[in-house]
């Protein structure tokens, strides 16, 4: 565990799902590299102002590898003067592995990130004036049931879980007390969450720093981040500057579409583009399946977990 008292934070900045990609994940019609990164500038000035330490809670990346490396030089040239820590998602990953080529070691290996890519006590922080424990629960690697809290005045978790929050069919994980940690931040979920309290825990999910996919609940959404002062406790949202969904996606009715019910060449060639992108590089099939549908505590899914990677490491060697 790192001991961190080289700088006396205000409190956190939690940073939900970036998605960095150079190119348009899913049916975005905008410059979404650069919009993303502008995203990133933004998140990371706040917390340079406001004294915070950034931690990205998981997807950094939207796809794990081939990135190109202009990219990988943006991403250093953001981090380095701040060096934000982030968690390990399964966006993150490759065959449901975290290894030396995908492009989150890269930026590891050039110090620009703190990772936490393994369950369990992760810093101690020196925060307005008291001690604040971090742990972290990355993707498909289990929360705590209890924490020793080592005299720390705070216990704060950060996960990257399909958590049964209010209106989210596809939690797997009931939200329930855990000794000992005051706050899980969760991210993974790209819709912000009520905060949800169960007994001395508090479970919070911001949403993701950007808007993914095209329906009528992303398109009432403002993404955002979330504060957390050490001083007083206190969450405090904030908005991050972002277009229309208008502006950004096509339309969900048939304004898109001439009187002939055709729809418009520019946006149908950009769909087109979209859908290749995603047929090539999102590649959902088994491996997503099962990160929706098994659940890590559940001993049977976790025999089907190890089996999937079994075979995807087998395949890779050949």
């Amino acid at each position: 565990m790192t001991t961190a008292h080289e700088k006396d934070y205000a409190g956190c900045l939690f940073i939900g799902d970036p998605h960095v990609a150079a190119s348009p994940p899913g049916h975005r019609l905008d410059d979404y590299r650069e919009t993303v990164l502008e995203k990133l500038a933004f998140c990371l000035d706040l917390a340079r102002d406001r004294r915070l330490l950034p931690i990205v809670l998981g997807d950094l990346f939207h796809v794990p590898r081939d990135n190109p490396n202009e990219l990988l030089v943006d991403l250093m040239d953001l981090f380095r003067p701040v060096k934000p820590w982030v968690l390990v998602g399964n966006h993150d990953k490759y065959q449901a592995r975290y290894t030396r080529d995908v492009s989150l070691a890269v930026l590891e290996a050039a110090g620009v990130v703190r990772l936490l890519s393994e369950a369990g006590p992760a810093a101690s922080l020196a925060m307005a004036g008291r001690q604040v424990l971090l742990g972290a629960a990355p993707d498909w690697t289990p929360l705590p049931k209890r924490v020793d809290r080592q005299g720390h005045d705070f216990v704060i978790w950060v996960a990257h879980h399909n958590l049964q929050f209010p209106d989210y069919e596809a939690g797997r994980i009931a939200l329930t007390e855990i000794p000992g940690v005051d706050l899980v931040v969760n991210g993974h979920i790209h819709t912000p969450k009520p905060p949800q309290q169960r007994g001395a825990t508090l479970w919070l999910n911001p949403g993701s720093l950007t808007r993914i996919s095209r329906s009528p609940v992303t398109r009432s959404v403002r993404p955002g981040v979330t504060i957390w002062w050490a001083g007083s406790g206190q969450l405090e949202r904030v908005e991050v500057p972002a277009r229309p969904f208008e502006e950004v996606f096509p339309p969900l009715d048939e304004s898109g579409f001439s009187g002939d019910g055709e729809m418009d060449a520019s946006r149908f060639i950009r769909g087109l583009e979209n859908l290749a992108l995603r047929k090539t590089t999102e590649g959902v099939g088994l491996k997503a399946f099962l990160e929706a549908n098994l659940d890590s505590h559940d001993p049977v899914d976790r025999i089907i977990w190890d089996l999937y990677q079994e075979v995807m490491h087998h395949d890779r060697k050949e």
